[in-house]
Formats: C-alpha cells, sequence, structure tokens
C-alpha cells in the first residue's frame, strides 16, 4: 500500500504544563520509523492567535491523509481518543500570551461541533490490545485542544481535502507529577513509553482503517 502522509502535533510548555509530554511524543514518533507512514510533525504554540492560521497553512502544504493532534490533560489516567470538537474557546486559564477568551466561537461561520473523522473505536481497542489504558472521550473541552481539533476539521471541509482528523489526551508523566508541588503531586500519570506505545498505535490504525468499527463506547 501507497505511504500515508500523517501529520502530527504536540503542544510545546505553557504556564501550567512546564514539561509537555506531547513533544517528546513527536520526537519518539519520528524515531520509530512506522511502516507505510510519511510522518509530518509540528510544534504547536500555545497561543490561541496562531493555531488556526497554523492549521491552514499546514493543511495547504502538506495536504495529509491523517491529522492527529496530541494534548496533555492534567487529571486525566488514561489516554483521551476524542470525539466531539465545539465551535467555542471558553479558557479556564490564559494562553502563553495571557489570551483568555471566554464565549468565542473558534469560526463565526462554523457549526457548532464536528465529530472526529478517524476510527477512534478502532483507535481506542487497538490500544487496549496492546494493554494500553484507553478510552473514547466525548468532549474536546473548550481550551486550546479543542481548538486546534476543530480548526483541523473545519478547514478540512472548507478546503474539501479527504484529510481524517482528530485529537488524543494524553495523562502527565510521571516525572513531572513527582516534581510537581501540592495539589499536582497526586495527578495521575502514565509512561512516556506507554504514550509512545499509543500514538503508534493510534498512527497506525488510522492508517490502515477508513472505517470504524460497530462497538460501545469505552469511555464516557
Amino acid at each position: 500500500m501507497a505511504a500515508k502522509r500523517v501529520v502530527l502535533t504536540g503542544y510545546e510548555p505553557w504556564a501550567h504544563a512546564a514539561e509537555n509530554p506531547t513533544i517528546e511524543l513527536l520526537d519518539r514518533a519520528r524515531e520509530r520509523n512506522i511502516p507505510d507512514v510519511e510522518l509530518i510533525t509540528i510544534r504547536v504554540p500555545v497561543e490561541t492567535n496562531k493555531i488556526t492560521p497554523l492549521v491552514d497553512e499546514a493543511l495547504d502544504e502538506y495536504q495529509p491523509d491523517i491529522w492527529i493532534s496530541l494534548g496533555l490533560y492534567q487529571g486525566l489516567s488514561v489516554i483521551g481518543v476524542e470525539r466531539t470538537a465545539a465551535n467555542v474557546k471558553d479558557f479556564p486559564v490564559a494562553d502563553n500570551m495571557d489570551a483568555k477568551p471566554h464565549d468565542e466561537t473558534v469560526f463565526d461561520d462554523g457549526p457548532f461541533a464536528y465529530q472526529a473523522t478517524l476510527p477512534i473505536k478502532a483507535i481506542v481497542k487497538e490500544m487496549a490490545d496492546r494493554a494500553i489504558p484507553a478510552k473514547v472521550s466525548n468532549s474536546a473541552s473548550t481550551y486550546l485542544c479543542n481548538q486546534i481539533m476543530y480548526s483541523t476539521l473545519h478547514l478540512t471541509k472548507q478546503k474539501k481535502l479527504a484529510t481524517r482528523a482528530g485529537f488524543i489526551h494524553v495523562p502527565c508523566s510521571p516525572a513531572y507529577v513527582a516534581a510537581a508541588d501540592y495539589p499536582e503531586h497526586e495527578l495521575p500519570s502514565m509512561s512516556i513509553d506507554l504514550m509512545e506505545l499509543a500514538v503508534d498505535a493510534a498512527i497506525t490504525t488510522a492508517a490502515h482503517r477508513l472505517t470504524d468499527i460497530k462497538a460501545p463506547p469505552k469511555g464516557y
């Protein structure tokens, strides 16, 4: 089969996550040389005003078959494969440029929400088969992770691309939690090695499956 062009994105560190595991996951994914995959990795700034233009430019430049964005969700204990992105920016904390929009749209002309076009249940099953704790999550929240997911799905549709896209949340790393002060020192964590396998499972499944499986959701 022809190699699938896959864009994988991760966020840079920010005020509430001095060590963002998604950047290391980008590096590790490049080193894996996943069969039948042409991998492009992109570091995303934690700045709301730069995210949507970055997605716009990258879609034009790469026209990928698959787009998977990664983000950190502090407090998550398993891998969260997101189902839905909403057309809203309602930030609980400021980004790295101190922007903190409330009740704003990502696109004024966009629909209320999009569903991921990745085979999310098949991805979760593949992770489970590899003994990686994972679930389908029904909301990417209203922060920057939701923004990049919504932007990718909306712009893909506007540009009439065949790109299949979605978002995956990962927990904190053990190193981050071990070095954290109260109360973050009690946050759940997952090893980078296990997260790396989860990313591999997501890319491999998306590259080899055009449709999702029919199964009860493992998640909420």
